[in-house]
C-alpha cells in the first residue's frame, strides 16, 4: 500500500511527542507505521516515513527502529530505519531499509552533487598533465589509461567523454544511505552516498565523496577521518585519523594511522599508514607503512616503501615538474631517496640516497645502492633473493577483496613475457657493454648509475638462467600436456602453434596490474579513438577480455621468444630437442632455486642471531633465538622451498619417462 499523510488525530498524537511540521500534508508515513517511534522530529518539506518496527544493536544494546531528536527535510526513509540524536538536519537523502544513524552531526546533499565521481585528481605529475577522473567503478587500468597515454589526444578525450556520460547517468536528486548501514558518532557528512552495509563510526567530516560497500564486504570508515573529493572502494578500510582530499581508495585496500594523502590512488589492497602522499598512481598493493615517509609523484604497484622513504619532484626551476616510475615489484629500503625522474625496473631494490636520474627499465629484479656518493647497480641480484620468492607467493594471498566484481585486473606472475622480455632486453645490452668496454675499465656508466665491468657478464647470466628457466618451463609443460591428450608426436607439436592473433608477441606492457601485449592496449585506443566502443561498460568488457586472454597471449610470446633463443619453431620441435628443453629447464630451475635456498638461510646464520641470549651462553643464546625464530628444518619458507624442490624433482622425472616414450 502507498504511504498516506496523517489523520488529524495521528497529528495530535506526533504533535503530542514534540514533532512538528512545517506542512502535515507533505508529510507521509506508510501503513501500520508506528508513530510511538517517532519523538522530537521536525518535518520539513516533502517526508516519506516507512515502517518502524524492528529493533538495531547499538553499542552492544537493544534499540528500537524509529525517529527521534532529529529533523528531517525532503527525505525517503525505508523500512526499519533508526535515526536518533541529529545535530541539525538530514536533509534530500534516500535512507534505505534497515539503516541506522546515530549521533551524526549533520547529513546533507545539496543540488547537482555528484558524491566524488567525475573529480580530477592531479596524479604522478604534481604539477598537473596527467589529470584522472574517478568514478564509482573506476578500475586501475582504466585509471591508467587516462593518466598515461596523454599524448593520444583524440582517444584520452573519448575516454574522458565515456566516464563523463556514466558520471551523468548516475546523478540523483538526493543523496542515499543504502541498506543496512551504520552510521554512528560522526560530524557533518555533507554530500556523501553510502553503500549498503557501510559501517562509519567516528568520522570527522566528509564531503563530496562516495563510500562504496556490499553485503559481501563492507567498508569502513573510522574514528577522525576527514576526506574530501574522493571515493572509497567496497571493502577497504579507512580510519586512524587519515586525512584525505582528492584521492581514490580501491578494494580491500586499508588507509590509516594518521596517514595524509592529496591528489592520490590506492588500487586494490593497498595499504597507507602514518606517512603521507601527494599526486601518487599507487597500482594495486602499493603499501607504505612507516612515519617521514613521503611518497610523490610517482607510478607504483607491488610496491613496499621502508621507513623515511623520500622523493624529490622540484628542481627549483620550472616547479614541481618531475616524475618517477617505479616498475611493479619494487621496494625501496629506510631512507632511500630518489631523485626525480627516475624509472627503476620491475621487481628492483633501492637502498640509499640516489642524487642522480635512475634508468633502469630493462634491467629487472636488480639491487640498486650507494657506496659513498656514488650510486651503483648489481643487474639481476633478486633473482635469487628470498624475498623476490616471498612476494610472489604472499601478493595472492592477501587478496582481500570479497566483493562479487573484482574491479581491479591482477595478474601476479613475478615471471612473465613482460618481465623475461626486460630480461632478454637487458642481457643483450650488458653483453654488448662487455664486447665494448675496455679491461681497463672498473666500471660502466649505466642508466645514470655506475656498473662494475665484471658484472656485466655475471649479470647477463644471472638473467639468461631465468629466461631459460621460464621459456623451457612453459614449453615442457604445454608439451607434456599435448602429447596427454593426443598420444601423438605430431599431433601434439602441432598444438604448440598459437593461433598467431598478434604481430608483435613480444611487446608486453603493465597496465597497474594487467599485464597484456602492447598491441592489444593499441587496438582498445584504436576501437575508443573511432567510438567503437560506445560506453564505459564496454570499456571494461574490453578490458575484462584482454584479461581472459593473457594465457594464450603469454603462450604466443614464448612461442616466439622461444624460435629467436633456441632456433626452432616449436611445432616442429623433436623428441631430442624436447629432451633439451627439459634439461635446460630442471638446470636453471634447480640452480636458482639453490641459490634462493642459500639466501634464504642467511637469515639463521651467526649474524642474525646478534641481540638474542642477553648475558646468557652461546648454547642459551642459540637456545632463545630458535625459540623466537625457529630454525632452518622448522621455518616456513624454507620449508615451502624444501617441498619446491622435491616437486621440481619429480615434475622433471614425469615428464622425462613421457618423452622417453616417443624416442
Amino acid at each position: 500500500m502507498s504511504s498516506s499523510s496523517p489523520s488529524s488525530s495521528d497529528i495530535q498524537r506526533l504533535l503530542s511527542q514534540d514533532c512538528r511540521a512545517d506542512n502535515w500534508e507533505t508529510v507521509r508515513f506508510k501503513p501500520g507505521c508506528d508513530l510511538s517511534r517517532i519523538r522530537n522530529v521536525s518535518f520539513v518539506g516533502d517526508v516519506e516515513v516507512g515502517e518502524t518496527a524492528g529493533v538495531h544493536l547499538v553499542e552492544g544494546v537493544e534499540q528500537p527502529s524509529g525517529l527521534y531528536n532529529a529533523c528531517i527535510a525532503n527525505c525517503v526513509l525505508g523500512d526499519t530505519v533508526r535515526i536518533c540524536n541529529i545535530g541539525s538536519a538530514i536533509s534530500d537523502y534516500v535512507i534505505e531499509e534497515g539503516a541506522l544513524l546515530e549521533h551524526v552531526a549533520s547529513l546533507v546533499s545539496e543540488p547537482g552533487a555528484t558524491f566524488g565521481n567525475g573529480v580530477e585528481l592531479e596524479v604522478v605529475n604534481e604539477a598537473g598533465g596527467r589529470e584522472t577522473k574517478i568514478i564509482n567503478d573506476l578500475t586501475s587500468q582504466v585509471a591508467y589509461l587516462q593518466a598515461m597515454l596523454k599524448h593520444d589526444e583524440v582517444f584520452s578525450n573519448r575516454l574522458s567523454d565515456l566516464i563523463d556520460e556514466q558520471v551523468a547517468s548516475g546523478r540523483s536528486e538526493k543523496g542515499i544511505v543504502e541498506r543496512g548501514c551504520r552510521l554512528l558518532h560522526c560530524g557533518p557528512l555533507l554530500n556523501v552516498n553510502i553503500g549498503p552495509h557501510a559501517e562509519l563510526h567516528g568520522v570527522s567530516f566528509l564531503k563530496d565523496g562516495t563510500v562504496n560497500s556490499c553485503s559481501e564486504h563492507p567498508t569502513e570508515v573510522g574514528d577522525g577521518v576527514q576526506a574530501q573529493s574522493f571515493i572509497v572502494s567496497e571493502g577497504a578500510q579507512v580510519d586512524g585519523g587519515a586525512i584525505l582530499e582528492n584521492v581514490f581508495v580501491g578494494q580491500g585496500a586499508r588507509i590509516g594511522k594518521q596517514f595524509s594523502a592529496q591528489n592520490s590512488m590506492f588500487f586494490a589492497n593497498s595499504e597507507g599508514f602514518h606517512g603521507e602522499a601527494c599526486s601518487v598512481f599507487g597500482g594495486p598493493y602499493t603499501v607504505t607503512h612507516h612515519k617521514s615517509t613521503l611518497l610523490i609523484a610517482g607510478l607504483f604497484s607491488f610496491y613496499n616503501a621502508g621507513s623515511g622513504t623520500n622523493q624529490s619532484n622540484h628542481m627549483y626551476k620550472l616547479g614541481p615538474v618531475h616524475q618517477g616510475v617505479l616498475e611493479r615489484g619494487c621496494k625501496t629500503g629506510s631512507s632511500s631517496y630518489l631523485l626525480m625522474e627516475s624509472h627503476v625496473g620491475a621487481f628492483s631494490v633501492v637502498i640509499g640516497k640516489h642524487l642522480a636520474n635512475i634508468d633502469t627499465p630493462n634491467l629487472p629484479f636488480s639491487y640498486i645502492y650507494t657506496d659513498g656518493e656514488s650510486s651503483k647497480i648489481i643487474p639481476g641480484m633478486n633473482l635469487f633473493s628470498v624475498g623476490t620468492v616471498r612476494d610472489g607467493e604472499k601478493w595472492p594471498k592477501r587478496d582481500r577483496r570479497k566483493a562479487l566484481n573484482k574491479r581491479d585486473l591482477i595478474v601476479f606472475d613475478v615471471y612473465s613475457p613482460y618481465t623475461v622480455e626486460k630480461m632478454r632486453l637487458g642481457r643483450d645490452e650488458l653483453l654488448a657493454l662487455s664486447e665494448s668496454t675496455s679491461r681497463d675499465k672498473q666500471f660502466v656508466n649505466y642508466g645514470g648509475l655506475q656498473l662494475s665491468r665484471v658484472l656485466l657478464k655475471k649479470g647477463a647470466k644471472y638473467y639468461q638462467l631465468a629466461i631459460s628457466r621460464y621459456l623451457n618451463d612453459a614449453v615442457c609443460s604445454r608439451l607434456s600436456d599435448a602429447l596427454r591428450e593426443t598420444g601423438n608426436w605430431s599431433d601434439a607439436t602441432a598444438l604448440l602453434k598459437p593461433e598467431r592473433q598478434l604481430a608483435l608477441p613480444e611487446e608486453w606492457t603493465d597496465l597497474a596490474g594487467l599485464l597484456t601485449p602492447r598491441e592489444r592496449v593499441n587496438a582498445l585506443v584504436e576501437k575508443v579513438s573511432q567510438g567503437d566502443l560506445i560506453s564505459y561498460e564496454e570499456l571494461l568488457d574490453e578490458l575484462e577480455a584482454m584479461y581472459r586472454r593473457y594465457s594464450e597471449d603469454a603462450w604466443e610470446f614464448v612461442h616466439a621468444a622461444y624460435e629467436k633463443e633456441y632456433g626452432t619453431a616449436l611445432q616442429t620441435i623433436g623428441v631430442e630437442k624436447a629432451e633439451t628443453a627439459l634439461e635446460e629447464w630442471y638446470s636453471s630451475a634447480n640452480t636458482l632455486h639453490s641459490m634462493i635456498l642459500e639466501d634464504s638461510k642467511k637469515e639463521f646464520s651467526a649474524f642474525s642471531q646478534i641481540g638474542y641470549g642477553l648475558d646468557q651462553d652461546e648454547t642459551n643464546k642459540v637456545l632463545d633465538f630458535q625459540s623466537v625464530r625457529g630454525t632452518i628444518d622448522t621455518n616456513s619458507v624454507i620449508q615451502n622451498l624444501n617441498e619446491h624442490a622435491t616437486s621440481l624433482r619429480d615434475r622433471y622425472t614425469e615428464i622425462k619417462d613421457l618423452l622417453s616414450k616417443y624416442r
